[in-house]
C-alpha cells in the first residue's frame, strides 16, 4: 500500500467521522428540543413533582453527553442513534399526550356562564301541520315570562312573514292546556318541561297527545350584574384550599350537550380531604322538597336544574348549610361514553335486579359497559327503596369511575377518555386545582377512602314552584338524616 492510498483512506475515515458527528449532533439537538419543550410544558402545568423533573433533565443531559463520546466510531454511532431515535419518539409521544390533555381540560373547565335551552314548537298529535311555515295565519301560545321564547318567535316570523298571532299563559300548564283545548294551533315551550308536566296528575299521557314540530337551541346567560346571590347561612364554611373542598356532582336527564338546562337527576356532594385521602359522598334524592334560594320558592331538587346549575348548587347549599366550592356536570351521553372509554367499570350492587333488555345485576361486583352502568345508575322501580337505593347505586358508580381513573389502567385508553370529555362534562374547578390533584396523586400514590350516605324522607303530594297549579309527588326531608349528613361533611373537612 502506497502513501497516496493511506492518505486517501485516512481522509475517508475523517470524512466519515465528521459525518457521524454531524448526524449525531442532529439527533442530540432534536432530542434536547423535544425534551426541553416537554419539560417546560410539565413545569407550567405543575403536575409533575420538581424532583422528578430534575431527574428527567439529568438523564437527558447525561445520555447526550455520553452520546458525544460513544458515537465517534461506527458501532457506537449505530447504538446511540437507535437509542436516540427511540427516546425522541417517546418524548414526542409524551409531549403530544400532554398538549392534548391540556387542551381537553381547557375545554372542560372553560365554562363561561353560557347555558343552552332547547325551545320546542309542539302541535297536537293528530294535527296535519308538517312545517313551521304551516303556522301562517294560525295562533301560537307561549309562557309570558319565558324570555327564550322570543328567539323562537323571531324565527317563526321570518318563515311566516309575521303572519302568526301569539297568545300567552301565566305558566306551562296554562299554555299546554290552551293547545289541548284547541285555543291555539301550536305552543312554544322549553322541552325539558315535558317530563316535568307528565309527572302531574292528569297529564301522564301528554307525550301521546302532542308532537314536536321543531326545536331551537337558545343560548342563555345571566349577566354578572344581574346574578342573584342567595342569602344562605353557611354552618360549615371552611375556606376552600388545595387540601379540603366540596364538589357538587350533577347528572342531567338528557343526551346531548352538557351545558343544556335540564332536570338534575343525580345530586351528589363529594366532600374531599386530601390530607387524609378521605372522600365522603352525600346523595340527595331527586324528589327532595327543598327551598330554591334564587327562585325564592319550594320545589323538587331535580327541578332546580331547569333554572341552571347555580340554582341546584344554591338549593343544596341552603339544605346542608355548607359552601360548595366547585361543580362537575355530566349528561347521560357523556357518562356512557366515559365508562366505555375506560374499558368498563366494576360496580357493587346490594340487590339482584334486572333492567330489561339491558342486563341482570347480581349481588356483589358487576363488570358493566357504559350503557349497563347508566341503566344501573338510573333504575329505581326494580329496587327496594326506590330513589334512595338508586342514589346509593349512583354513588357506587362514582366510586368505580374514580378508582378506574386513578389506576394505571387508564393509560391504556388515555386518548379515548380525553376525546370523550369535550361537550359532555363541564366544571368550574380551575385547571390549576385539577393539576394540583394530579401532582398530589403522582407524588403520593396513596389510595382513597370513599364513604357514602343517602338521606331519605317521606312521600307527599304538593304544588311546586315550577308547576304551581298542580300537585305532584315530593319527598319531605328527614331532618335527622340531613343533620347526620351535615355532621359527616363537617367531620371530613375537619380531619387533619
Amino acid at each position: 500500500m502506497n502513501k497516496r492510498e493511506n492518505t486517501g483512506k485516512k481522509a475517508a475515515r475523517m470524512q466519515t467521522s465528521a459525518f457521524l458527528r454531524c448526524l449525531s449532533a442532529v439527533f442530540i439537538v432534536a432530542q434536547v428540543v423535544v425534551a426541553l419543550i416537554l419539560g417546560m410544558k410539565l413545569l407550567k402545568m405543575n403536575i409533575v413533582p420538581t424532583p422528578a423533573l430534575l431527574i428527567f433533565a439529568a438523564v437527558i443531559i447525561g445520555f447526550n453527553v455520553a452520546t458525544v463520546f460513544i458515537s465517534k466510531k461506527l458501532p457506537g454511532f449505530i447504538i446511540t442513534t437507535v437509542i436516540s431515535i427511540l427516546v425522541t419518539a417517546v418524548l414526542a409521544y409524551a409531549l403530544t399526550a400532554v398538549i392534548k390533555s391540556d387542551k381537553a381540560l381547557s375545554k372542560v373547565t372553560g365554562y363561561t356562564g353560557t347555558e343552552i335551552v332547547n325551545m320546542s314548537i309542539f302541535v297536537r298529535s293528530e294535527d296535519p301541520i308538517a312545517a313551521v311555515s304551516d303556522l301562517k295565519n294560525e295562533t301560537v301560545g307561549y309562557v309570558s315570562e319565558e324570555k327564550s321564547a322570543e328567539d323562537v318567535i323571531r324565527s317563526i316570523d321570518e318563515v311566516t312573514g309575521n303572519g302568526v298571532d301569539y297568545i300567552t299563559g301565566e305558566n306551562i300548564l296554562n299554555v299546554i292546556d290552551s293547545l289541548l283545548n284547541k285555543e291555539c294551533k301550536a305552543i312554544i315551550i322549553n322541552s325539558a318541561y315535558l317530563d316535568v308536566v307528565s309527572e302531574q296528575v292528569g297529564y301522564e299521557d301528554l307525550s301521546d297527545k302532542i308532537r314536536e314540530l321543531n326545536v331551537y337551541t337558545v343560548e342563555v346567560e345571566t349577566p354578572v350584574e344581574e346574578k342573584v346571590e342567595p342569602q344562605i347561612e353557611y354552618l360549615y364554611n371552611l375556606d376552600s384550599d388545595e387540601d379540603r373542598f366540596v364538589v357538587y356532582i350533577s347528572g342531567i336527564d338528557m343526551w346531548g350537550w352538557v351545558n343544556a338546562r335540564s332536570r338534575s337527576d343525580v345530586n351528589i356532594l363529594a366532600v374531599v380531604n386530601t390530607k387524609t385521602n378521605h372522600i365522603q359522598l352525600i346523595n340527595t334524592p331527586r324528589d327532595y322538597f327543598v327551598y330554591l334560594p334564587i327562585q325564592d320558592g319550594m320545589d323538587k331538587l331535580t327541578h332546580a336544574g331547569l333554572y341552571g346549575i347555580d340554582s341546584s348548587k344554591a338549593a343544596l347549599e341552603n339544605l346542608y348549610g355548607i359552601k360548595i366550592d366547585y361543580y362537575l356536570k355530566m349528561n347521560f351521553s357523556g357518562f356512557e361514553r366515559i365508562v366505555d372509554s375506560l374499558g368498563g367499570i366494576d360496580v357493587y350492587s346490594q340487590y339482584d335486579f334486572t333492567v330489561e333488555p339491558i342486563k341482570h345485576y347480581t349481588v356483589g361486583y358487576n363488570h358493566v359497559t357504559g350503557l349497563e352502568a347508566l341503566a344501573f345508575a338510573r333504575e329505581r322501580y326494580a329496587l327496594p327503596g326506590g330513589d334512595v337505593t338508586r342514589g346509593a347505586n349512583q354513588m357506587e358508580v362514582i366510586k368505580a369511575v374514580f378508582n378506574k381513573m386513578t389506576s394505571p389502567a387508564i393509560l391504556t385508553n388515555y386518548d379515548e377518555v380525553l376525546d370523550n370529555l369535550d361537550g359532555f362534562i363541564m366544571t368550574d374547578m380551575p385547571q390549576e386545582v385539577i393539576y394540583d390533584l394530579v401532582r398530589y396523586q403522582l407524588t403520593t400514590g396513596k389510595s382513597w377512602t370513599i364513604d357514602s350516605i343517602s338521606v331519605t324522607g317521606r312521600g307527599e303530594s304538593s304544588t311546586t314552584y315550577s308547576i304551581p297549579d298542580a300537585e305532584c309527588y315530593v319527598m319531605i326531608p328527614n331532618e335527622e338524616e340531613v343533620k347526620k349528613a351535615m355532621d359527616l361533611m363537617d367531620s371530613v373537612l375537619s380531619e387533619e
